[in-house]
């Protein structure tokens, strides 16, 4: 494309150069620039790509786009704009040719159920005989071939690549997940959203956001008019039953529909409910009067959630009842979420990802109601380092007051010194007045100590890591994986017994 085609909509404040050259890529990576490139200078959190743009050009830029007048040979066309990270998705849309409105384009936003709930509406649309993609933060998939991505919301450049691909594949549909920071670095501006859903919103990321009304103010702005040219829309599908979903439900301009537990005013709610430890077994009722059953392996409250955001959003696709019914009862599981790993013993253990004080309020919550007779809760949880510092405390009450006992340990402790991160969880065990934990920084270590005294009937529940597999250190990662520790633990139980 014509470097001068591609800066149509753009607002920019000089250009040094000539824009009469045909541009091949797109690349915010000085590292990965093909010839024929537009470099994007992008100011990280980390890095800023305005130093990087002599190695950008060495390796192929024939033009750059940043934020000031750059010191690189004069040959080279420059383009000066206010801001590149906003610039970007236009650039992107421009070169991938809009490709987000070849499909119809699901985003899931919320703090807690967002990689459920786009899995389910993924399994129904299959059953429906649909051809579809998916981004989560467990694994994405481009038609059914798994891709991968190192954010939970990819970069823009990220996103229209993977689109161009999916419009290729005549893929009919994707459902995504939308992080409140890829919508405040402007990742998933200009894409073409139909569907817009919002499971819940909860304490999370206040290190990036500093408080509540920020995180909900970031998430928000996808459902208002206001920004309606930014990200597109038509329906908007909402928990009702979440008191900053009720706010949405009242502001946004969308066409709504809500889902609920509470309430039989909503578009979609449940009712006839059993939650056990084998699934859930639900009836889902229409606004029209319609009713049908639904069976799934899944368990908990808030799965049950994350089946009606998914239920609402694909009755209202058009999608027949039995393939939601199919859709739903197919997936047995995502990984690391609420995950039933086979110990070997007559306990049970869950793998869970909750890292948030309402995500393990809530698994806490559901293992409480399916625990069978004389069974205890045993918690195994640490909290991250470089994160949100106000919820570990409040962990901490929450495990206190939830669990049988708890045992702190260490999660990804980044730049921090993982036994601060425990001393500052352990100040929450001790408010709830439980005296029934304690402290051990091997995380392997703190995995085997909870399985080893685990008993007939007791659940032990390991969180706030899932689906990863590396614990994350100021330096360097290490490959790590609570449901392979598990697994390592299980059988040299096996061998134990054997050798007895």
């Amino acid at each position: 494309m014509r470097l001068q085609n591609l800066l149509e909509d753009i607002k920019y404040k000089k250009i040094y150069g000539s824009t009469d050259m045909d541009i091949k890529n797109i690349s915010i990576n000085s590292k990965n620039v093909p010839d024929s490139s537009l470099f994007v200078a992008i100011e990280g959190f980390k890095c800023n790509g305005h130093n990087f743009t002599g190695e950008a050009v060495s390796s192929g830029a024939v033009a750059v786009m940043g934020m000031r007048k750059l010191e690189i040979p004069s040959h080279i066309t420059q383009v000066i704009v206010n801001n590149t990270r906003e610039v970007l998705p236009v650039l992107c849309r421009n070169f991938y040719q809009d490709p987000s409105k070849s499909f119809k384009l699901i985003g899931v936003t919320g703090t807690n159920g967002k990689t459920t709930t786009c899995y389910l509406i993924d399994s129904i649309l299959n059953i429906e005989g649909m051809k579809t993609s998916l981004i989560t933060t467990v694994e994405s998939f481009l038609d059914g071939e798994k891709t991968f991505f190192d954010r939970t919301t990819p970069e823009s450049l990220d996103l229209n690549d993977f689109f161009k691909r999916s419009r290729q594949k005549k893929v009919d549909a994707v459902c995504m997940e939308v992080s409140s920071h890829s919508i405040d670095l402007h990742r998933v501006d200009y894409l073409k959203f139909n569907y817009l859903v919002f499971t819940n919103l909860s304490q999370d990321h206040l290190d990036y956001h500093k408080d509540m009304a920020s995180y909900f103010n970031v998430k928000k702005k996808l459902f208002l008019k206001e920004y309606r040219y930014v990200y597109g829309g038509e329906k908007a599908v909402i928990n009702i039953d979440n008191n900053y979903g009720k706010r949405i439900f009242k502001s946004t301009d969308l066409e709504r529909i809500s889902y609920s537990l509470k309430s039989d005013r909503a578009s979609v709610w449940a009712s006839n409910i059993k939650n056990s430890i084998s699934g859930i077994e639900m009836d889902v009722n229409t606004s029209d009067g319609k009713k049908f059953n639904i069976s799934s392996s899944l368990c908990g409250y808030f799965n049950i959630y994350n089946i009606l955001a998914a239920a609402g959003t694909c009755i209202d696709m058009g999608i027949k009842y039995s393939s939601i019914q199919r859709g739903i009862k197919s997936l047995y599981g995502v990984g690391g979420r609420f995950e039933k790993i086979d110990s070997d013993r007559k306990s049970t253990v869950i793998v869970d990802y909750a890292h948030t004080p309402d995500g393990l309020k809530n698994v806490l919550a559901t293992i409480k109601q399916i625990l069978k007779p004389g069974g205890r809760i045993i918690s195994v949880f640490g909290c991250g380092g470089d994160r949100d510092k106000e919820k570990r405390k409040i962990m901490g009450h929450i495990s206190g007051q939830q669990a049988d006992f708890t045992v702190i340990t260490s999660d990804n402790p980044r730049t921090e010194r993982p036994d601060s991160i425990i001393s500052m969880i352990e100040e929450g065990l001790m408010e709830s007045g439980s005296k029934e934990y304690i402290k051990e920084t091997d995380r392997k270590k703190a995995i085997f100590k909870a399985l080893e005294m685990a008993r007939k009937n007791d659940v032990v529940l390991i969180a706030g890591k899932g689906h990863e597999n590396y614990q994350e250190f100021k330096d360097y990662r290490i490959p790590f994986c609570d449901r392979e520790v598990v697994k390592e633990w299980a059988a040299g139980e096996n061998e134990r017994k054997n050798k007895s």
